[in-house]
This record gives C-alpha cells, structure tokens and sequence, in this order.
C-alpha cells in the first residue's frame, strides 16, 4: 500500500464523506440564517426584507461553503499525514490519498452551495411567509434524506438515523428563529438608517 497518494483501490463511498459533511452544515447553517433573518427583519417593508434576506443567505451560505471545504480539506490533510507516520511506524492503517483529500474539500463545498441554492431559492420566487415554511419544510426534507443514506450505508436503521438528522435541522431552525425574534425587539430596524 503506497503512503505517497500513489493509485490503489479506492473505498466507493469515501467522497460521502464530503458531501455529508458539506450538506449538513449548509443545511442548518443557510436555513437558520435565512429563517433568522427573516424573523429579524419582520418591521421592514416588503423588498427590503426581502433583499436582506437573499443577500445575508447568499453571503452567509458562499462564506460557510468556502469555510466547509478549506477546513475540511484541512483536516483531511492532517489526518492524512497522521495516517501515513502511523503506517511508518508500522501500524496498520489506511492512508487517504492525495486525490481523496481534494475531492472530498471540493465535494463539501459544492454540496453546501447546493443546499445554499435550494434553500434560498423560496425566497426569490414566493412572498416571504411561505417561503419560510417551504424552506423549513425543505431543510427537514433534505436533512432526512441524507440521514436515512448515511444510515442505510452504515448498516443502522435508516428512518431513525434520517429522523435524528432532521431533528437537528428543526432544532438549528427554531434556535435561528427565536434569537432572530429576539433581535427584532433588541435592534431597532428602521428603514431610515442612511
């Protein structure tokens, strides 16, 4: 087995890893921003709540994607050297090639855009009390989804693993949503600040 990230056998599903990562912390980090903005914003006039939510979710959500895949890639690199001074010291290990490292850094930030994209995207198209439940509803859904994947590949039990994974979606939700409640009677938000 070459420590050098020379070719080998692959595992199949080790870009998961990535996306799993990327997708969840998206997933909670642009629905509690966007659903916390919103409740923040609840006193301004219709287009300019509605510009500050997209503008908050699109640099909130490009800032988390490029902060998800330069830490994760990070710390896949890390753990690649300490994979491969354990395999010098004679260990048995398997050392995360080079390939795998960038892949999955590049897989973290593409999945945390795509949920950035379907969870804002509500917002451009519909009035903003329904897009909030269709965003919550959406964030749930895509939450679910991936945990029921995990655990099926896991060999856990799917519904339980996708139902835990949508609990912490609503908990981030409902946390964003009660401090930006309680923002809006903190801050005053007047549409005469300049």
């Amino acid at each position: 087995m070459k420590s050098s990230g020379g070719k080998r056998n692959e595992p199949p599903k080790y870009w998961m890893e990535g996306v799993a990562f990327g997708l969840a912390d998206g997933i909670i980090c642009c629905l509690g921003l966007v659903i916390g903005v919103a409740e923040t914003t609840v006193n301004l006039p219709l287009l300019e709540r509605r510009s500050l939510i997209l503008a908050s979710g699109i640099l909130g959500g490009l800032a988390n994607a490029f902060g998800n895949s330069i830490g994760f890639f990070l710390s896949q690199e890390t753990e690649r050297s300490v994979q491969i001074h354990e395999e010098e010291l004679g260990m048995k290990t398997r050392v995360h090639t080079k390939r795998e490292v960038l892949t999955s850094g590049i897989l973290s930030f593409l999945s945390t855009l795509l949920a950035l994209l379907v969870l804002i995207t509500p917002f451009i198209f519909l009035n903003i009390g329904i897009s909030i439940v269709l965003t919550f509803i959406l964030g749930i859904i895509l939450s679910s989804s991936m945990g029921s994947y995990v655990g099926k590949m896991s060999k856990q039990n799917p519904l339980k693993t996708g139902l835990r994974y949508a609990v912490l979606a609503v908990v981030g939700a409902l946390v964003s949503h009660a401090i930006g409640d309680l923002l809006s009677t903190i801050i005053p938000i007047h549409t005469n600040l300049v």
